[in-house]
């Protein structure tokens, strides 16, 4: 028997959707499981001294990154972050680094100049250790590139899975859907039409498969879109694996520069090691290396009066900003007379005294104020005192910020080694010397406890340690008073 007009059209229906349904599930391509590569073995990047150098620096500043969340109340007094600033601040912000930075310059040549009748066996180092520390510098840079990419590598792969699953399950159901509509529409023809309940049932299950096919044709459009999504992780995959690969080169080149750089300073330390030991002994070298020091912060002391007193007068809302400053100038001069200076009490930054936490952990070696003692272990007559504290501490040893601020001289300075400076703000400044590895630049703005160096033996040292000082318009005073042990 011949099936009636209806069941015809019907059929045609269906017939009809089904191609449709068929149609776009074609064009849903099946993408293929994602690469589950790890990245590439750290075996393959090199090794050797250089790297152990490396390793120990980035280690101790990963350490020092995990310890930093768990600082006690005594840590949690200390000067917060600068908060984040407007675009107009940080167009002035950018003006006042690129006038620090030539100043610097300028003092930089008129400090060559001056000492070139001077020059020490210890300038022979300063080439050298001025390029390890940038190489340690970069190579940490570099480490840090390595897990972000690494990191962003193993979300890609997650997410090309999951993206494949869920197309697959899509893919799985739209198939079932497919033959469930296939399967009632082969239900009973002429029977149908006899039996009012089979019709009914018949019109019902066509209802119910027309909203089925609805949903699946719209999950269709789904998998289309995460066809694209899964082109455009894949696209971003292949460029961040190109990255890592960009990265290794550049660590084995940095790890080659190390290498060349610290055989040049052995050299010149097995060469020279009498004659930097005897320099450094000497009481106008220690006069001139005092000297030098002093002339760096007030120049740059100078450079930072003069941009607050251009924000005093630009912000001209707050008349008190000016007296006050000159008061604490009237006050550190009166203070002047004194062995023992002490930074006004009125400053912001005095609240923060005995809070402090000293940059490395370590036995003092030196503290300020205490005579400076000659290789007989008695103290030298005529030579200038300690002005700061010499924290004894292995070579790698992370330096933290003792308060945030921002970085006004990095660099390497005739008697200090690597020296970093940082200003706090009011005409405070603390100073960080004979660093491994400075690990931020001028202008560059750091937190309380942020690790900005690494410890080392530079400017001709004999011990591995951290030289510190802490500084008010340019007068050093004792940190003891104002930081505690680490």
């Amino acid at each position: 028997m011949k099936p009636g007009p209806w069941r015809c059209r019907v059929g045609a229906v269906r017939a009809a959707r089904l191609r449709a349904v068929l149609a776009a599930l074609l064009t849903c391509a099946t993408v293929q499981n994602p690469r589950a590569d790890p990245p590439a073995a750290d075996a393959a990047r090199g090794g050797g001294p250089a790297a152990a150098t490396h390793k120990r620096t980035a280690k101790a500043t990963e350490k020092s990154t995990d310890k930093a969340a768990d600082k006690t109340s005594t840590a949690s007094h200390a000067p917060a972050a600068t908060p984040a600033a407007t675009p107009r601040r940080q167009q002035e912000l950018q003006s006042e680094q690129r006038e620090l930075k030539a100043r610097l310059a300028q003092m930089k040549k008129s400090l060559a100049s001056k000492e070139s009748a001077h020059s020490e066996a210890a300038d022979a180092l300063a080439a050298s250790e001025t390029a390890i520390s940038n190489a340690n510098r970069r190579l940490q840079q570099l480490a840090t590139a390595r897990r972000q990419v690494e990191k962003r590598i193993g979300e890609l792969q997650a997410s090309e899975r999951e993206a494949a699953a869920a197309q697959g399950a899509h893919a799985s159901r739209l198939s079932q859907a497919l033959r469930d509509e296939y399967l009632l529409g082969q239900g009973p023809g002429l029977d149908a039409v006899v039996d009012p309940a089979l019709s009914a049932r018949a019109a019902f299950d066509a209802a119910y498969l027309d909203a089925v096919v609805h949903e699946r044709l719209r999950r269709i459009g789904e998998l289309h879109d995460r066809r694209t999504e899964l082109a455009a992780l894949e696209a971003e995959s292949v460029q961040r694996r190109a990255e890592l690969e960009h990265i290794d080169a550049d660590e084995r080149s940095s790890r080659a520069q190390l290498l060349q750089q610290e055989a040049a300073r052995k050299a010149a330390l097995s060469r020279l090691a009498r004659e930097i030991a005897s320099q450094r002994q000497s009481v106008a070298s220690l006069e001139r290396d005092d000297a030098r020091l002093g002339s760096v912060i007030d120049q740059i002391g100078k450079v930072l009066a003069d941009q607050a007193r251009r924000r005093a007068t630009a912000r001209s809302h707050n008349p008190t900003d000016g007296r006050q400053a000159a008061a604490d100038e009237r006050a550190a001069a009166a203070a002047s007379v004194n062995s023992h200076f002490e930074p006004p009490s009125s400053t912001r930054f005095a609240r923060f005294r005995g809070k402090l936490i000293l940059p490395v952990p370590g036995a003092i070696g030196s503290r300020y104020g205490a005579a400076r003692l000659g290789e007989d272990g008695k103290p030298q007559e005529g030579a200038p005192a300690w002005k700061g504290l010499f924290i004894r501490a292995d070579a790698g040893t992370p330096v933290h910020a003792v308060a945030a601020g921002r970085v006004v001289f990095a660099d390497w300075l005739r008697g200090f080694g690597n020296l970093l400076i940082l200003d706090h703000g009011e005409g405070f400044l603390s100073v960080y010397a004979n660093n491994e590895t400075l690990l931020h630049s001028v202008g560059e703005e750091v937190a309380t406890d942020d690790v900005v160096a690494a410890v080392g033996n530079t400017g001709g040292n004999s011990q591995s340690g951290l030289y510190f000082e802490m500084r008010f318009q340019g007068r050093p005073f004792d940190p003891l008073a104002w930081a505690v042990a680490r």
